[in-house]
């Protein structure tokens, strides 16, 4: 009966791990576990997660998106195609920084156009109107008179209150990923995430101008660059 109970219990173990099952390494909210999946299979992570789950540190080089590669239900966390993260029981709450005041900034006809604003703590661009690229110190920027726009460049910029500096940023509303993506050589580069909402060009790396549609580009499986373009872009 001894053995038998044994060979049963052994049995229950490959069980679990041919799942792709890990057990939770505590319960109640603040605990923090690693979960990570090492192909395109499924793997399982039991824990409590009654009072939510937040990402809080990426370990994979592949972007772990809630929904896509990752998500959680009663029983546990699962995680998937390369996924490997670092999650927390319980939901974190950020407190969202004070904002200053909103400034749209048009160029028309290819012209420099001045719009006044504070820019002491610095500007970053938030929604983009216009069809060309608005790429910072080359088609707008600012100085301690407001914000200049040229070469087409359309858009709205956030003045900012905090110190935050500034920056290209996501438009607002929006879920977004960071990733490089460099063409070396003039060789055309594919770098795979999935793209649901669009993509943005978020800073760029290289010397030779990133122009859309021209040496870089994205669909939905992920962004191309191309003739030595090389830069940071924003996935929604």
């Amino acid at each position: 009966m001894v053995l038998k109970g044994f060979v049963a219990t052994l049995l229950m173990g490959c069980t679990a791990a041919a799942l792709g099952e890990s057990p939770a390494t505590g319960t109640g909210a603040g605990m923090r576990f690693r979960c990570e999946s090492d192909s395109s299979q499924q793997r399982y992570c039991k824990v409590d997660t009654r009072d939510g789950i937040s990402l809080v540190r990426q370990l994979s080089r592949v972007p772990c998106m809630q929904g896509r590669n990752w998500d959680y239900d009663r029983h546990g966390v699962w995680v998937s195609h390369r996924c490997g993260a670092e999650f927390v029981t319980g939901k974190l709450v950020e407190q969202s920084p004070k904002q200053g005041p909103l400034v749209r900034c048009e160029s028309h006809a290819g012209r420099i156009e001045h719009c006044p604003a504070d820019t002491r703590k610095g500007v970053r661009l938030v929604r983009k109107f216009s069809v060309s690229d608005c790429i910072e110190d080359l088609d707008w920027g600012h100085d301690d008179k407001g914000i200049w726009v040229a070469r087409g460049c359309r858009a709205e910029f956030r003045v900012e209150v905090d110190g935050v500096g500034s920056g290209q940023a996501s438009p607002e509303g929006s879920r977004a990923t960071k990733i490089s993506c460099e063409s070396s050589d003039r060789k055309r580069q594919r770098c795979d995430i999935a793209v649901k909402d669009g993509v943005d060009l978020f800073r760029q790396l290289s010397k030779t101008l990133c122009v859309h549609d021209r040496n870089w580009g994205w669909d939905a499986d992920g962004i191309w660059v191309d003739h030595g373009c090389r830069a940071e872009f924003s996935v929604r």
